[in-house]
């Protein structure tokens, strides 16, 4: 666990007041918006961190105390998130927090609530305010773009979660959690339902960065022969009701449900849709993914909600932040970071995931490949390295 400067410092953490509203589900980047290719950035190539590279690294990170230049500010670190109305956006925030408090350094959040031009102007007053290092979550990701490179340019670190520019992209493996939905969907319906069932999908294919999950999910579910879709709904992230209201109207057309798929918070106003129509919610299985608290309180106590696949938030804020501190000393950090999915489906795994996102340091320093794949490496001195292409994976 990092601990705090010799001189004792304490953290100063900001907060940037902001009406919340809808939750959006992140989940973490992949593919969106085409990045300018290297050598098509948005700033000037003869200044700043230059054009960057395409070359994917795929040499694991080897982390040293050995320390060279660092860069000329002294703002601390910064979150800009998008939402903080869900637990998984939350604890991001909350966690590279802890981080910079445990290293004597300033924290800023920054909260946009989906609003495309705040999220960019709290990016400029970061840039103004000096900070070194900064987690940046996807809002729109052609605005953020052009800032990102000129925070990049002042000698800031920038971690984003999908396409360049970006110091250390921190990209979520969509494809990798969609196959292992998809699988325990196949083992459930082959082991207990004979083969066949009426399957139910809650998609987020408005977000490019998440589609490639629910493509993974499909392509798997329409191999298997007795299985059929019924029904693929795009999930309205900005209503609360949104699942309630959808699972009502397809309860109606087709009552023969016996499998629904979906992100937690839908997946769980599903549920609520099924009970209030008078159907035995425990003659389905649902399968989540996000790992929302209420989620995990259901499959640990057994029943009808039989897993959900989650990226522990907490552990890539806390790493974002130890990152970000080793940057400002000077130190080489990972030039890319997969975040790994875990299948919560036991009361012991979820007990395990639980305490590692409340206790994120621990589980830095000792299951850090549990979840993260920390990869080659960019300190300040090499920071025209960094990455200037879409998604990484």
């Amino acid at each position: 666990m990092r601990s705090r400067n010799a001189d004792g410092r304490v953290a100063r953490r900001t907060l940037v007041p902001a009406v919340l509203i809808g939750a959006m589900f992140f989940a973490a980047g992949c593919s969106v918006d085409a990045a300018p290719g290297a050598g098509g950035g948005d700033g000037p190539a003869d200044s700043g961190v230059g054009d960057g590279v395409s070359e994917r690294p795929s040499e694991p990170f080897v982390p040293s105390d050995e320390t060279g230049e660092a860069p000329p500010l002294d703002g601390g670190l910064a979150a800009a998130m998008n939402v903080v109305n869900v637990e998984v956006f939350a604890a991001t925030s909350r966690a590279m927090g802890e981080a910079a408090d445990e290293a004597g350094l300033a924290f800023t959040e920054t909260v946009a609530d989906n609003d495309p031009a705040r999220n960019v102007d709290q990016l400029r007053s970061l840039q103004n305010q000096g900070v070194g290092a900064m987690f940046v979550w996807d809002v729109d990701v052609a605005a953020q773009r052009p800032v990102v490179r000129d925070i990049m340019d002042t000698g800031a670190a920038v971690f984003t979660l999908s396409s360049g520019p970006s110091t250390m992209p921190m990209v979520a493996n969509q494809e990798q959690i969609g196959e292992q939905i998809a699988a325990a969907v196949t083992d459930y319906v082959d082991t207990d339902l004979g083969g066949e069932a009426n399957v139910v999908i809650f998609n987020l294919d408005s977000l490019p960065n998440i589609k490639p999950r629910f493509d993974a999910i499909r392509d798997v579910l329409a191999e298997q022969e007795g299985v059929e879709v019924v029904a693929d709904v795009l999930w309205d992230t900005g209503d609360p009701d949104s699942g309630f209201t959808s699972m009502s109207t397809v309860l109606q057309a087709n009552p023969d449900i016996d499998v629904v798929i979906g992100p937690d918070p839908v997946v769980l106003s599903a549920m609520s849709a099924v009970e209030a129509g008078g159907f035995d919610v425990n003659a389905m299985a649902f399968f989540g993914s996000d790992g929302e608290p209420q989620a995990l309180e259901m499959i640990a106590a057994g029943g009808p909600y039989k897993a959900t696949y989650a990226f522990n938030f907490s552990v890539v804020g806390y790493a974002a932040g130890v990152w970000g501190a080793d940057w400002l000393e000077g130190k080489t950090i990972p030039s890319l970071t997969i975040i790994n999915a875990v299948q919560l489906d036991s009361p012991e795994a979820i007990e395990q995931y639980n305490a590692d996102v409340a206790d994120p340091a621990t589980a830095f320093d000792e299951r850090l490949d549990t979840y993260l794949q920390p990869l080659g490496g960019i300190s300040y001195e090499t920071r025209q390295d960094y990455w200037n292409e879409t998604n990484p994976q």
